[in-house]
């Protein structure tokens, strides 16, 4: 298996679990478009199955497909294979996605002044400890102020680094990442 197969898969998986990669596996291995009822077949599973994955892998851009109609039945069949090529596409776009959320989370600490209780660790917003008369409402215990210095300083770092990161990697380009 490529660096790149393997990328794809373990993308794959962690976007959607083990169950979509069986067919993902299949396509990989076919580098051609197939369809639908032909992984079905091959798998030995039903198609509406292997169409829930398709769909599931299609979604995060992992998969693509082409439709074409039957000259026979007039139906659509569906062509489908790995999208390879656009992996550094999709991996970018999750480090944008990656990056919003860290950024969200920041601006959560910035704009926040924290409790924590002593015993159990859960941390609470001032508005939250003083509808609770800064106790914890999990145990009782005297909340005690928490400083989320370190919290930001690591957030900000993990930032700038993904944001480094995405700004070279949309430098380089589609024809100079692969």
């Amino acid at each position: 298996m490529s660096n790149i197969d393997n990328l794809v898969t373990s993308l794959a998986k962690e976007l959607l679990g083990e169950e979509v990669l069986d067919v993902l596996q299949f396509l990989l291995n076919r580098k051609i478009e197939i369809t639908d009822d032909e992984i079905a077949n091959e798998l030995g599973v039903k198609v509406n199955e292997v169409r829930k994955k398709l769909y599931a892998l299609a979604d995060q851009g992992l998969v693509s497909y082409r439709r074409s109609r039957d000259k026979d039945t007039g139906w659509y069949v569906y062509y489908w294979k790995v999208n390879t090529d656009q992996i550094n596409d999709i991996l970018l776009n999750r480090k944008r996605e990656i990056l919003e959320k860290l950024k969200t989370r920041l601006e959560y600490e910035e704009n926040n002044e924290f409790y924590i209780c002593p015993e159990d660790k859960n941390k609470y917003t001032f508005e939250e400890a003083f509808e609770n008369e800064f106790k914890c409402p999990r145990c009782g215990s005297q909340l005690e102020y928490y400083d989320s210095k370190k919290v930001r300083e690591v957030l900000g770092k993990k930032i700038k680094d993904l944001q480094d990161e995405i700004d070279k990697e949309t430098k380089l380009g589609p024809s100079n990442s692969s």
